[in-house]
């Protein structure tokens, strides 16, 4: 049995407890922290865990008592728990992002290469996705030739506080498509512009200036447009279409009931990710848990990933500001990531 120590008990870490404990098998949550030690002893009472919060990040990972760590706290503060978890050789699971600059995603690159060995994982969980697996798959397949251009939409219902800032739109939210559609088109990316739309006069966050269409460009000259909206107000969905040379694939409409009434017809829509790609988490851990229960290096989305996510995070933020087109360059890409 896997024994996990989970950093950070915000939404997330809801989410993800929840599958370790109600839906997976193999892995079990043994020491749990959060800078707020009441948030922490809520997660324990809520899952039953029976356990006590540990006092501090150097606690959780040196615990004889911890395999593997889990770390789901804010974006900012992924860096120190993962470089604590290289040295103290346990694999980890970090959700997106890897680091939310340029700097501390290579610092966590280098310390694993330096270990000679993958021991993280990072949680771009839409490649677990059923929808977007079986996408992939009709275009590795050649099944509509080779692909030419791709149509993303990413909407949210509101805007997750009233702090919530103009970078975030890129670093949390379109951060996902970065780490998609280069899978789906097997490529890297050659450039980035994001650009604003009208604003949304419905916008309660200060700090944050959108709607936003980001337009990647890969080097074999594909062409993707996203569009990114926080205040959608109906609820949260993803569509991605991808055009190729004899045919267009992209994914459904997610299945819900479809209700007749009162002169309309109508589907209900999830007001979380969670809803959305509740399925991709399950497959996700539990794929993390095969493997490093076996002695296994994880085979998810790597450190290299969640670095090349950075890079293109970090151009992305710079044209934002320049409104210019921003060229990418990512350098070689070590042995143990190949």
């Amino acid at each position: 049995m896997l024994r996990f120590g989970v950093i950070g008990c915000g939404y997330i870490c809801h989410v993800h407890v929840n599958d370790i404990v109600n839906n997976l098998h193999g892995a079990k949550i043994t020491a749990i922290y959060d800078v707020n030690k009441k948030s922490a002893e809520q997660v324990i009472s809520e899952f039953k865990l029976g356990i006590q919060p540990s006092n501090s990040i150097d606690e959780l990972i040196e615990s004889p008592e911890v395999d593997a760590v889990l770390v789901f706290s804010r974006n900012d503060t992924h860096t120190e728990p993962i470089l604590k978890s290289l040295a103290a050789d346990k694999p980890v699971f970090t959700e997106k992002p890897l680091a939310t600059t340029v700097e501390e995603a290579k610092q966590i690159v280098d310390a694993e290469v330096k270990k000679g060995k993958r021991l993280i994982q990072v949680g771009f969980m839409r490649r677990y996705d059923p929808y977007y697996q079986e996408l992939k798959q009709t275009i590795d397949k050649g099944e509509i030739g080779a692909p030419l251009l791709g149509y993303c939409r990413h909407f949210a219902p509101a805007p997750p506080n009233d702090y919530y800032k103009t970078s975030d739109v890129i670093n949390d939210t379109f951060v996902h498509e970065i780490s998609v559609i280069s899978w789906l088109f097997n490529d890297e990316y050659q450039s980035v512009q994001v650009q604003y739309a009208r604003p949304n006069s419905t916008n309660t966050a200060s700090e944050l200036q959108e709607p936003q269409v980001a337009t990647l460009k890969l080097k074999n000259g594909a062409i993707i447009n996203t569009y990114l909206n926080i205040n959608s107000h109906y609820g949260y969905e993803v569509k991605c279409q991808v055009i190729g040379e004899t045919g267009i694939a992209e994914l459904p409409d997610m299945p819900s009931t479809r209700i007749h009434k009162d002169e309309k017809i109508y589907n209900s829509v999830p007001i979380e990710s969670g809803g959305r790609f509740a399925k991709a988490f399950q497959l996700e851990f539990q794929d993390f848990i095969d493997h490093v229960s076996k002695g296994e290096e994880p085979a998810g989305p790597s450190a290299w990933t969640g670095y090349m996510a950075a890079i293109t995070c970090a151009k992305a933020t710079e044209s934002l500001q320049t409104n210019q087109v921003v060229d990418i360059t990512f350098g070689e890409q070590p042995d143990i990531y190949k």
